[in-house]
């Protein structure tokens, strides 16, 4: 027996040209297809508007998890996000691909303000790199953690003081 599945993903970030960014993020599979949009003020991060949709599913419970998806209006991205999302959208009782994509979206604001320095990073050598990594790390204390780049026993923090940050 010969089985076939494809799956189609994508995520943008636009600039509006009130400052705002469009966050966008769409999934496109054989049993599942669904599109997320939310609106982002620059510079607090804070979810302006939330627009979804699910052209098809395999629950009933997705289709029920696009009402309290637009409750993430309000909501900053930074730390927390990701429990506050599944929380609201996801779980047992929602749709956690649906928060998926919301959480894509939230990702893709994080990388418009983090690709650029990080480029900018990569064209330095030796104690020159290490210097601008530990400068940007100061610039984005989010970052604490994330990799093991930016783990605890990593030189890139040495040095760094965290109660500041």
């Amino acid at each position: 027996m010969y089985l076939a599945y494809a799956r189609n993903k994508h995520a943008c970030v636009l600039e509006q040209p009130d400052g705002s960014l469009l966050a966008r993020a769409a999934v496109e599979e054989d049993f599942f297809a669904a599109r997320v949009e939310i609106t982002v003020g620059v510079p607090g991060l804070e979810i302006l508007a939330v627009n979804a949709a699910i052209e098809r599913c395999f629950h009933e419970r997705c289709r029920r998890a696009l009402a309290p998806a637009a409750g993430i209006a309000g909501l900053r991205i930074g730390p927390g996000i990701i429990k506050l999302v599944n929380h609201t959208t996801g779980g047992t009782a929602g749709c956690p691909r649906l928060a998926d994509l919301i959480l894509e979206c939230c990702d893709q604001v994080i990388l418009r303000f983090t690709l650029d320095p990080l480029k900018q990073i990569l064209d330095k050598k030796g104690e020159e790199m290490i210097a601008a990594y530990k400068e940007f790390l100061s610039q984005n204390p989010r970052l604490l953690d994330s990799c093991i780049a930016f783990a605890p026993d990593s030189p890139l923090r040495e040095g760094l003081d965290l109660e500041e940050l």
